[in-house]
């Protein structure tokens, strides 16, 4: 008895404790009130939107003495089950689904820039070690100033990041071309990705 009591337990603490899809009336009720410190209110809710995906928030003072956010996410896997000719599309649109999801969160809070960049670990085969062995890379990096977010979502008030596309969407076509339009690209490394 004391064995199917222990199990239930962990069992509930098992599934209490795994991320849940999340929505866009959650998020907004927690960004509506939190809006003081953007550390904070990032290390709660970043967690919920990525769930074990999210790796890293920082702030510092850019080059032009202004406050950058950086956020860095990915997968814990070196296995991908991407296809070699959809990889970089595939990544591409969800990177502007985490910066859509991202951005409406943090939408409140003050800062002038928002980088975010993509790292997983990789099989690397090395130059004194033919061994593969497992490394973690970034292999996308963009940036997006947050005026140009703020203008996204005045245009774009109804839109929903946290419901999940479907293939062939045309508004989400359309939401993914223009938030590629205003975001720069820091970092591609793509191409440097061998699928097998």
């Amino acid at each position: 008895m004391k064995l199917v009591l222990n199990l239930l337990v962990t069992i509930v603490l098992f599934i209490g404790c795994h991320p849940k899809d999340i929505s866009k009336q959650e998020i907004t009720s927690l960004r509506d009130g939190n809006q003081n410190n953007l550390s904070v209110f990032s290390n709660l809710v970043l967690p919920k939107i990525l769930g074990q995906e999210f790796k890293r928030f920082e702030t510092e003072t850019d080059k032009d003495q202004k406050h950058e956010v950086q956020i860095v996410y990915g997968s814990n896997s070196a296995l991908t089950f991407n296809d070699v000719s959809d990889y970089r599309k595939t990544n591409t649109e969800y990177h502007s689904l985490v910066l859509l999801r991202i951005g409406y969160a943090l939408a409140l809070h003050q800062f002038h820039r928002l980088s975010l960049s993509l790292s997983k670990p990789f099989f690397i085969q090395g130059e004194n070690n033919p061994d593969a062995e497992i490394q973690e890379a970034e292999i996308f990096r963009t940036t997006i100033p947050k005026a140009d977010l703020d203008l996204f979502w005045e245009n774009h008030p109804h839109f929903d990041p946290y419901r999940a596309p479907k293939l062939g969407e045309k508004e989400w076509e359309t939401v993914t071309g223009e938030i590629q339009k205003l975001w720069k690209v820091e970092l591609d490394e793509f191409s440097r990705v061998k699928l097998e």
